[in-house]
């Protein structure tokens, strides 16, 4: 299919450059025409051969934790620290904060071997005090996971009843009944808690966003090492909350600044070997998903790879329609491509749902050249990590063996040695951000991080995808609006990434080595965002062109030919990922495809060139977790809250629609221009965008609910619109 796709693409462009030749005396609305289109089909044709990448080795993996257990016993078992983030208690509510961190408290893993961080990076007391409720339930919830063998341990999902009998059939269901009932009333009085906080004026009120720009650091050790019935197994894990240092004249790196701080914090505190970061929304799905990814990366059996850095577990939402109409399920990442770059050398660092090794975030190289940091100075060490010498203790102390699998010290480290390492100026002069840990130079630090410090290092990765339970689940916007904003900072920030000289994945000498096809991924989404070129060019040129009776594509057939052969490419990969004829998820990506072209990829675009030029520095836009999706578990679109973000996509949606009524209108009166053949495939694909804009002309002209498209943007998108019409219509 790739093949025959390749060659039809080819005739079309082959053809293009015939009429450009042709017509090289022409008028020059006619050359631009030709040249605008070429330069369309060139960068379709340029994104298609980059994603073919993820495409041609697909891998699929299983764990197997009884092998594992029969190779490292479980007392042994490495240490894992947690790294939760959370930014904005409106945006991001403490609820679903606290069953994250209570979740990721109750991983079938040894209590003493756990530790989960918080990282509240607006230093909310509202938070703060969520957070301590969290621990006091997690003292009942834990251990009642533990002894009867509770698979989901999300408190919130567990007590709605979609897995409350999951701990085990027959008589244990009476056994559980009674302690059951006892812990969901406490998990009723934590929420009744974390509610009247929300509304006491002296804890939520006392909080302005003023003060989430401006407040010290704050790191406190909830609970403590021994906190249990003494036994490793049955220990609770640790609870740590950290609030950065934030000042408005210091910049805070957004997510990877909040990541990096809670390495040094958890550094200083249980410096574990291996880390697991979540979004404050991603909660643990499945108590197994720690003792999968250790059956990877402990395995030292060939022909298991001996310098893997992480394991991706894929990104899975709870609240998913069934009838997904902003694609949210992010099938083509997760269902497709991430398989596919498993058989490379790995699935690119996602964000979410990864554990890593803390080893290779710091800077090391893979065995056999790993960077000893046990061996190094203590004054390179500061250089290099900072003047903490809790920190350069930890580095020197953790170079392997029972250093990773230490408990919490007996006496915890001092307060201000903590808030040091989470104050704003520790990284200045050090190598944070661009030797040690997630990288700065993108509001997409996964994206960057992932191919800077682990592939082109030498790194690979392996993808864990569980079948019958996902790892993890979290939360998917479901406002339109929030869903291109989000869509919008991705695109931006790969996109400075894939143009920038330093920094593009072509560019990148040790990743070309190691692998083409992993740097072709690479590119593929540091390029996605051009997508907004030719869906322009597309939406707009061959609908000014029929009005004047213009015929665009010299070759018809071959054009015709091209754009049904990447439809059915499309549905082929849809249909091998699902399972089954599954059309309605092919209609969605495609509708949203070109309408996040010409949003969030277009914005993005124009974001990215502002911060390449130096003209505004690209913003981290934080999407909404709190709305409560029922037009979207319905299918229908929510326009709430959209703005000019959306006006591209209106504005093309009413030039479209009038010039298929004009168009039709003139073929059919007595002074209109003939129907020609050569004609036939703009009617088309003006009416497949019709199609595919159908959900915003009824929300501009057919919907009065409070959930429009605001009228501003209508009347715009109008005028704009006549404008376009009146210039070159």
């Amino acid at each position: 299919m790739a093949a025959v796709h390749a060659a039809l693409v080819a005739a079309v462009i082959a053809h293009r450059a015939m009429a450009l030749l042709s017509d090289s005396a022409g008028s020059a609305s006619s050359w631009s025409r030709h040249v605008a289109m070429a330069l369309a089909d060139l960068t379709l044709l340029f994104l298609w051969a980059l994603s073919q990448s993820g495409l041609w080795r697909p891998v699929t993996r299983a764990a197997f934790p009884d092998r594992l257990l029969e190779a490292v016993p479980r007392g042994a078992l490495p240490r894992v620290d947690v790294l939760v983030v959370t930014a904005d208690p409106d945006k991001e509510p403490p609820l679903g904060v606290v069953n994250t961190v209570v979740s990721a408290m109750a991983l079938d893993y040894p209590g003493g071997a756990l530790s989960v961080y918080l990282s509240d990076d607006a230093g909310s007391p509202l938070t703060l005090l969520a957070a301590r409720k969290a621990y006091a339930f997690a003292r009942a919830w834990v251990p009642f996971c533990r002894r009867h063998s509770v698979q989901c341990p999300w408190p919130d999902r567990y007590f709605a009843g979609d897995d409350a009998h999951d701990g085990g059939g027959g008589d244990r269901r009476e056994e559980i009944a009674e302690e059951r009932t006892r812990v969901k009333k406490l998990y009723e009085k934590l929420k009744a808690g974390i509610e009247a906080a929300k509304k006491d004026e002296s804890i939520s009120g006392s909080w302005t966003k003023a003060k989430r720009q401006d407040h010290d650091a704050y790191v406190e050790i909830i609970s403590t090492k021994g906190d249990g019935v003494g036994d490793d197994e049955e220990e609770m894990p640790a609870l740590v909350y950290v609030a950065r240092e934030k000042r408005r004249a210091w910049p805070h790196h957004f997510k990877a600044g909040a990541l990096n701080a809670l390495l040094r914090v958890s550094g200083v505190v249980s410096n574990a070997a291996y880390v697991l970061v979540l979004d404050c929304d991603m909660s643990c799905n499945n108590r197994a998903s720690a003792m999968d990814a250790m059956c990877f990366l402990l395995d030292r059996s060939p022909p298991a790879p001996q310098n893997l850095a992480f394991v991706q577990f894929p990104q899975m939402f709870h609240n998913l329609s069934h009838n997904d109409i902003y694609t949210n399920e992010l099938r083509y990442i997760f269902g497709t491509r991430w398989f596919g770059l498993d058989g490379v050398r790995g699935p690119l660092l996602s964000g979410t749902g990864f554990y890593v090794r803390r080893d290779a975030l710091y800077g090391a190289t893979p065995p056999p050249g790993s960077t000893d940091f046990s061996s190094m100075d203590a004054g390179e060490l500061k250089t290099r990590f900072g003047h903490s010498d809790c920190l350069v203790a930890s580095l020197r102390g953790g170079g392997g063996g029972d250093q990773h699998r230490r408990r919490l010290p007996l006496a915890p480290p001092e307060p201000e040695s903590l808030a040091r390492v989470a104050s704003c100026a520790y990284e200045a002069g050090t190598a944070w951000g661009t030797g040690v840990g997630f990288m700065y130079q993108s509001v997409v630090e996964d994206y960057f991080t992932g191919y800077q410090r682990f592939f082109s290092r030498g790194w690979t990765s392996a993808y864990c995808y569980p079948e019958h339970r996902p790892a993890f689940l979290g939360s998917v916007p479901t406002n339109l609006n929030d869903v291109l904003v989000q869509n919008k900072r991705w695109m931006s920030g790969m996109l400075a990434v894939g143009v920038s000289r330093r920094h593009s994945p072509l560019a990148c000498r040790p990743l070309l080595r190691a692998s083409l096809l992993q740097a072709m991924s690479y590119a593929y989404f540091g390029f996605a965002a051009l997508y907004a070129v030719p869906v322009l060019c597309y939406a707009t040129l061959p609908q000014l062109c029929f009005l004047r009776g213009v015929p665009l594509f010299p070759c018809p057939a071959a054009a015709a030919a091209a754009f049904a052969s990447s439809l059915l490419q499309h549905l082929a990969e849809v249909c091998v990922a699902k399972r089954s004829l599954a059309l309605r998820t092919w209609w969605n990506e495609q509708r949203f495809w070109v309408l996040n072209a010409i949003t969030g990829q277009l914005f993005g675009c124009v974001s990215a060139a502002q911060e390449l030029l130096g003209a505004l520095a690209l913003d981290f836009d934080l999407t909404s977790k709190a709305a409560d999706g029922r037009l979207y578990q319905d299918g229908v679109f929510d326009f709430t809250g959209c703005s000019t973000l959306l006006l591209p996509a209106t504005t093309l949606s009413v030039l479209n629609a009038v010039a298929i009524v004009a168009s039709t209108w003139k073929m059919t009166s007595s002074g209109g221009f003939q129907f020609a053949g050569e004609l036939l495939p703009q009617l088309f694909l003006m009416c497949y965008g019709a199609a595919l804009s159908y959900p915003l002309l009824e929300g501009m002209f057919l919907r009065w609910d409070a959930a429009r498209v605001p009228p501003r943007i209508t009347a715009l998108s109008v005028a704009l619109a006549a404008v376009l019409l009146a210039v070159f219509g």
